[in-house]
């Protein structure tokens, strides 16, 4: 029998696994915005496309009181277009998967103006005989957040299409058809293939985030696993890796390595991980101070959601009997944390 562990459920059966699915109407796996949407990803799809199209400015402007001393700029506003450009453009996700993006970018110095501005449009989507509204959200990997039509838009925004809350799912990954109406009788369309993560430029590493907590293994190998835990330093520039490595020593006693280290937010990877033992204790409760000492490093580096690649070095001059050496390995993921399933 080959001994597994997960932090939120435990199977000791070889072939029974802790998943949780995510649900259906998740348009893109979680860990793919895992720190936001970021202007300027659209440049790195080879396929994206842009299009013109003339926004009308914002008509509740039409009804300001001509007493009102803001009503010079308010009769501005009510008559304002303006031709921004719209950007769709797909981004390489984990598991062979995409996030679509729809990017506004206003005229050139207009960007931050609240004088005068346009107003978000229409977009639905078409896939097969399906139509429908699409939602779009600046703040990924949530249900509420949206835009609406006739919202003003201040800035050059980006945002991912979303399926819309209870109604039925889009798969952004087969080919579609995207329609963007200005809302006075103006339309563009952007029609999308197939995805092909082959089109698209290698993976990199996924950012290191909470996405990456859970349980890890190697299937060749049972009784040894680590347990790994992203923490956010609530700084809002670091985060902080703890891991725990169940091994053996060189009797084949069981022994625990403990590597934690904090590191920038958006890391790809964690290199020079310290690396410590404990040793003394007790059972239960019933035991004498704990003694640590260092080990050695390790660092980490995600590939995707279900893959970790590690490499650690001992330090020299270790107890007797100690594991020891060099090496790198690459485990799989054991099963998903609560709700956040990273794909």
């Amino acid at each position: 029998m080959k001994f597994r562990f997960a932090l939120a459920c435990i199977s000791l059966s070889a072939s029974a696994a802790c998943v949780h699915a995510a649900g259906p109407a998740r348009a893109y796996p979680p860990s793919c915005f895992a720190d936001g949407l970021p202007l300027g990803q659209a440049a790195k799809d080879p396929k994206a496309m842009s299009l013109p199209l003339t926004l009308h400015g914002d008509f509740n402007a039409c009804f300001v009181n001509p007493a009102a001393p803001s009503y010079p700029v308010a009769q501005q506003e009510c008559n304002y277009a303006e031709a921004v450009g719209i950007t769709i453009a797909r981004v390489p996700c984990s598991g062979g998967k995409s996030a679509t993006l729809f990017q506004l970018t206003r005229v050139a110095g207009m960007s931050g103006n609240t004088d005068l501005y346009p107003t978000f449009p229409g977009v639905w989507v078409q896939q097969g005989t399906h139509i429908d509204w699409i939602r779009l959200a600046r703040d990924a990997n949530t249900t509420a957040t949206q835009v609406f039509v006739n919202s003003p838009v201040y800035d050059d925004s980006v945002y991912v299409l979303e399926n819309p809350i209870g109604g039925a799912a889009f798969d952004y990954n087969r080919a579609f058809t995207l329609t963007v109406d200005n809302n006075t009788g103006r339309a563009v369309q952007f029609d999308l293939g197939d995805y092909d993560p082959a089109v698209y430029p290698a993976a990199v590493p996924l950012p290191i985030s909470g996405y990456q907590t859970g349980a890890w293994y190697d299937p060749a190998h049972g009784g040894e696993g680590m347990l790994v835990e992203i923490l956010d330093d609530g700084n809002g520039t670091t985060r902080t890796l703890f891991a725990t490595w169940f091994t053996f020593d060189a009797l084949g006693a069981p022994y625990w390595l403990a590597a934690q280290k904090s590191f920038p937010i958006g890391a790809t990877r964690i290199d020079d991980v310290p690396v410590q033992t404990a040793r003394g204790g007790g059972f239960a409760g019933n035991f004498t101070a704990v003694t640590r000492a260092p080990w050695g490093t390790m660092s980490f580096v995600f590939p995707d959601c279900g893959t970790m690649t590690f490499s650690y070095a001992a330090a020299a001059f270790l107890p007797a009997n100690s594991p020891a050496g060099s090496g790198a390995r690459t485990w799989q993921r054991l099963g998903n944390v609560a709700n956040l399933g990273c794909q």
